[in-house]
């Protein structure tokens, strides 16, 4: 009788973890808004309360998963490289702690989305984040100051870059933000509204989508947006028409914002250049030291896009690039470890390479990374990974059900291996990656059921 009460107790307890952990993921959008430490506690939280789970319920079955598997064997692997790392603390503490990302993502599979309606309230929460990013990024596109840049915005924050959009993150990332998440939110809404509805939502969040990321300046976040509505013109026959409208008016609307938009006129370019701020502009604003005169001020902010594509070798992007490939060639099997670039970039035989550019803390490209930091062993493990996953999501692609297109095309999104990305590895860009990659693996056991 006593073992039975304590056999209640524990259960008890194993159906709290669950409701607290699906709380804490409902909160994961927000979060990530916030800043890198309350996405990283609740993405460790969730992880931990996971494995507890498993160790009450003597649940192991999710090892079997095919992906699971192999990437068990490819953490180990970053384990082992990080014997070789130019620092063996920094290499071998990162690739432990990398563990809890993907347990993360595999509770979400597993554990935490098991019911259609925990799905629902998951897409619902993201849901409100992204239109609170979208609303917010806009509020600061609309009030622009010619000596304080962007901003404020709804909560008071203005623009660390004078002619970058920032939102509510402080930093240059609300175009990631919103491509990132747009195909799972942008699909999950579809399949709310009724049939006679469908076709202005999908032209005004398509529009509206593809317009403000323009805005914030982020090109590759808007080019891979594209590459996702290309893919799904190509996959989609009854999407066509509708992708071709959207994006004639979209382009249509960028002429018109570019060409007339009243504030830019104000603006004039004095200097055009492909490197790391190359760009430099000139405005007239009322002098300090007597408003009734204007005076010349100058800014500095990144170079067009157009500027880097024809100067490809005096950008940034070249310079990290080849920088990276340079150091790789020193340790080519193993690579330098995991979050070693900046203490290798900073070595005397390799931080005269750079001209135009300073030693960031990371290559810019995942894949660049992954063959940098875990040698070629590592990228050939993290490619299997990928294909795993994109063979799973093609599998199971139903054209009865437009949210499973959402996990191939966001896979695009993340993964388009020719554009400039965040760390794989740094905490926040880790947790909206794997939180995305989470949810989609999650989706799929709905296949057959309506969401």
């Amino acid at each position: 009788m006593e073992a039975r009460k304590k056999f209640k107790k524990i259960n008890l307890f194993k159906i709290n973890l669950k409701n607290i952990s699906f709380f804490l993921l409902s909160l994961l959008p927000f979060a990530i808004i916030i800043g890198q430490a309350p996405s990283d506690i609740i993405i460790s939280l969730i992880s931990i309360f996971f494995l507890i789970n498993c160790i009450l319920k003597n649940d192991w079955k999710w090892i079997k998963i095919k992906w699971i598997k192999f990437i068990f064997l490819l953490w180990i692997y970053l384990i082992f490289a990080s014997f070789f790392a130019l620092n063996l603390k920094i290499a071998f503490e990162h690739s432990i702690l990398f563990l809890r990302f993907f347990i993360f993502a595999i509770s979400l599979q597993y554990w935490i989305i098991t019911d259609k309606k925990f799905l629902n309230y998951i897409f619902y929460s993201l849901t409100i984040a992204f239109i609170f990013v979208f609303i917010d990024t806009f509020y600061q596109f609309l009030n622009f100051d010619l000596s304080k840049g962007y901003g404020p915005d709804i909560l008071g924050y203005y623009s660390n870059d004078h002619f970058r959009l920032t939102g509510p993150f402080r930093s240059n990332i609300p175009g990631a933000y919103l491509s990132k998440f747009f195909f799972l939110v942008f699909l999950f809404i579809l399949i709310k509204f009724k049939e006679n509805k469908k076709n202005i939502i999908f032209l005004c969040f398509i529009i509206a989508s593809f317009l403000l990321i323009f805005l914030t300046g982020e090109a590759m976040s808007f080019a891979s947006i594209g590459l996702g509505l290309i893919i799904l013109f190509l996959f989609e026959k009854k999407y066509r028409k509708k992708i071709i409208y959207s994006l004639g008016i979209t382009f249509f609307l960028i002429f018109l914002v570019v060409k007339y938009n009243p504030v830019w006129n104000k603006i004039e370019i004095i200097e055009k250049n492909p490197w790391h701020n190359g760009t430099v502009y000139e405005v007239k604003v009322k002098c300090e030291h007597d408003k009734n005169k204007l005076c010349k001020k100058k800014f500095k902010t990144q170079p067009f896009f157009y500027e880097v594509i024809s100067n490809f070798k005096e950008s940034a992007y070249w310079e990290t690039y080849n920088q990276a490939f340079t150091i790789w060639k020193d340790y080519p099997l193993f690579g330098i470890g995991i979050k070693n670039y900046t203490n290798a970039c900073k070595l005397d035989k390799y931080k005269n390479n750079l001209k135009y550019f300073f030693c960031t803390t990371h290559p810019h490209n995942f894949y660049i990374q992954w063959l940098l930091e875990t040698g070629i062993i590592g990228l050939i493990g993290f490619l299997i990974l990928l294909f795993l996953w994109f063979e799973y999501f093609i599998k199971n692609i139903d054209k009865q059900n437009p949210l499973l297109y959402a996990p191939i095309l966001t896979l695009f999104v993340l993964f388009w291996p020719i554009m400039s990305t965040g760390s794989f590895f740094s905490n926040r860009n880790a947790t909206m990656n794997w939180f995305i990659i989470g949810l989609c693996l999650a989706i799929i056991k709905f296949k057959n059921k309506k969401v």
